[in-house]
């Protein structure tokens, strides 16, 4: 008991230890890294190598205890863009079809399963989405529909995600169970800024229905039989010499940067 006393640093150490486990079953005293001290050479011991962990931390100094009421809390993680701030940069303005269209006429409900992309192969002067959504509502392009039109500056969504168009491959797969993206190529339109806009819009449309990288896919994927070739080269410009190739891997990426952007965890929405 008189080697206890004769050493006042080791008593004040211990009646913190008890004072705080008094206060609370959740604090425990640590000293130089090692939970539960028991003892040992008092030259070991210094105030910074003393620390209480638990709801609330507090400090030990040579004068005694210096109580700081420091709540404890764990950040959570959470994406580095939130997905709705990536959707609000898309612009995307919903301008759907009246069920009196051709494009509307016989279609049925659908749980996307795949995102296909798609060029216009308009090049006229003005063909841009809003043009052509005009046409779709008027029943200029026959019984053609599809989800999105997308150019430099908007994207204009033509039918909710959950209804099927006509866009890939006639009653096939392409037009049952994917939500079709067409990008314009009118003239004036800056090609790069429509690819980056789709790039967005694809990357949200995957989150949104747990779509895998893997099933975004080119007009080409879905074989149109009966026709001649079968595989169609669009988007022409994605495609290297008609198939997917380097361009259309490129798009992949960029399209997984922005997904990955909106779904791995970072410190924060860093990026806005």
């Amino acid at each position: 008991m008189g080697s206890f006393l004769a050493n006042p640093l080791i008593f004040v150490i211990t009646l913190a230890s008890l004072v705080l486990t008094g206060c609370s079953s959740h604090r425990s005293l640590t000293v130089g890294g090692m939970p539960g001290y028991r003892g040992g050479p008092a030259g070991m011991l210094s105030a910074s190598s003393v620390s209480v962990t638990g709801e609330r931390s507090s400090a030990i100094t040579s004068s005694g205890l210096a109580r700081q009421r420091v709540p404890v809390s764990a950040s959570a993680s959470v994406p580095r863009k939130a997905p709705m701030t990536l959707l609000s940069e898309v612009r995307v303005h919903k301008d759907y079809l009246p069920k009196s269209a051709r494009g509307r006429k016989g279609q049925s409900s659908m749980r996307p399963r795949y995102i296909t992309i798609h060029s216009t192969q308009n090049w006229s002067k003005g063909a841009d989405p809003w043009r052509h959504s005009l046409a779709l509502k008027r029943s200029k392009l026959g019984s053609l529909s599809w989800h999105y039109t997308i150019d430099q500056s908007v994207a204009v969504q033509h039918l909710p995600t959950n209804i099927t168009g006509r866009h890939a491959d006639f009653n096939g797969p392409g037009n049952k169970y994917s939500i079709g993206l067409e990008m314009c190529e009118h003239k004036g339109n800056s090609l790069s800024r429509t690819i980056d806009r789709t790039a967005k819009l694809a990357a949200y449309l995957m989150y949104k229905h747990g779509i895998p990288l893997s099933k975004v896919v080119p007009h080409y994927h879905w074989p149109r039989y009966g026709m001649n070739p079968p595989h169609k080269n669009c988007p022409h410009f994605l495609l290297d010499n008609g198939r997917p190739g380097k361009k259309w891997r490129g798009f992949q990426a960029r399209v997984k940067y922005y997904h990955d952007l909106i779904t791995i965890p970072g410190p924060s929405y860093a990026v806005r």
